[in-house]
């Protein structure tokens, strides 16, 4: 596979940069920890599926009656060897996907603040297996591209897509430190459950805000923590069990984090507890993979293991400023 998807918009892009880094990224799969992984590509059936429902809170692909019993139980061991499974849920031929997060709930509280993406350019940045590409994919956008750079996740999005088979759905492994490759690309850019497990968020916000049109539109969803002043929990060591946590911001902080971004019409979209209906352990996702419960202080979930404030998930909406003598319809 090539980015000649993206030769459309070589003005907007460093196009030879990033087809020189997937060339080197699409090799990933090729390490001797990922040969199991290429294998469960290699073994997917061809099956043409009849059915696809996105307007769901599970991403539903094909009928049962798309596949015989023999390439069922063919296409769900390939699934199951694909434990763990973080984001859903998915339908697949009948066999629903419980994944760790019920990513719906996300998708369900911030669906209407979203700008429309048909025929729009949108980003997801840490697309994990791509179930929010999933459901933007319903307003069919002129270009979805979704970006992580973990091997697992893509395998998992591209078994998902062989058997959808979505027009204009695209996944790379690049980096949210790729971000700076777009400039004026964009006209919406969803970053969720991201910004936290970075060092820099300012940068990183103002990296978005230059990938997207004038006018454009962010989605940034976090994990924060409670309190009225604009501050950020820096954890010395592990936040909730994660090593790679850095800054937690309070919901005053979160705003002013994109003020300094120079963003504007800054609205919160959610601000709500983490509860462990939206995030726990499943068949999919199993033991001895740990998730929310285990996260948290057992004698006082107000509390993470560690002793922190426990999360909550702030989502928020701003747009870039449209360039001077230059107007959009929004």
């Amino acid at each position: 596979m090539s980015i000649d998807y993206l030769l459309p918009y070589k003005d907007l892009i460093d196009f030879e940069f990033l087809n020189e880094l997937k060339t080197d990224r699409d090799t990933w799969i090729d390490r001797k920890s990922n040969l199991e992984l290429k294998s469960i590509l290699e073994k997917m059936p061809k099956v043409e599926s009849t059915h696809i429902d996105l307007s769901q809170d599970e991403v539903i692909i094909g009928n049962p009656s798309d596949i015989d019993e023999k390439t069922k139980e063919t296409i769900l061991n390939l699934a199951k060897d694909l434990i763990p499974w973080r984001k859903g849920p998915f339908k697949l031929y009948g066999e629903t996907i419980d994944a760790e997060w019920r990513s719906d709930y996300k998708w369900n509280r911030l669906k209407e603040h979203v700008d429309s993406l048909t025929d729009k350019k949108v980003l997801d940045i840490g697309c994990n297996n791509g179930y929010f590409l999933f459901k933007m994919a319903e307003q069919n956008p002129e270009l979805l591209l979704g970006i992580d750079p973990v091997v697992p996740c893509e395998t998992q999005f591209k078994f998902l897509q062989h058997f959808a088979n979505i027009p204009n759905m695209h996944f790379e492994m690049f980096g949210v430190e790729h971000l700076n490759v777009f400039k004026k690309m964009f006209d919406v850019i969803f970053s969720m459950g991201i910004i936290y497990h970075h060092r820099h968020p300012l940068e990183q916000l103002i990296n978005i805000r230059e990938a997207l049109v004038p006018g454009g539109q962010a989605i940034i969803e976090t994990i924060g923590i409670p309190g009225d002043e604009s501050y950020a929990l820096f954890p010395e060591d592990r936040y909730a069990k994660m090593r790679n946590v850095f800054f937690v911001p309070t919901l005053s902080c979160f705003i002013n984090w994109l003020k300094k971004a120079k963003f504007i019409d800054i609205e919160v979209v959610a601000a709500t507890p983490l509860t462990t209906d939206e995030q726990r352990l499943t068949k999919w996702c199993p033991p001895p993979n740990q998730s929310l419960e285990n996260f948290l202080d057992p004698t006082d979930p107000t509390k993470t293991f560690e002793g922190h404030p426990a999360p909550m998930r702030f989502c928020l909406k701003a747009r870039k400023k449209l360039d001077q003598n230059v107007k959009k319809n929004v």
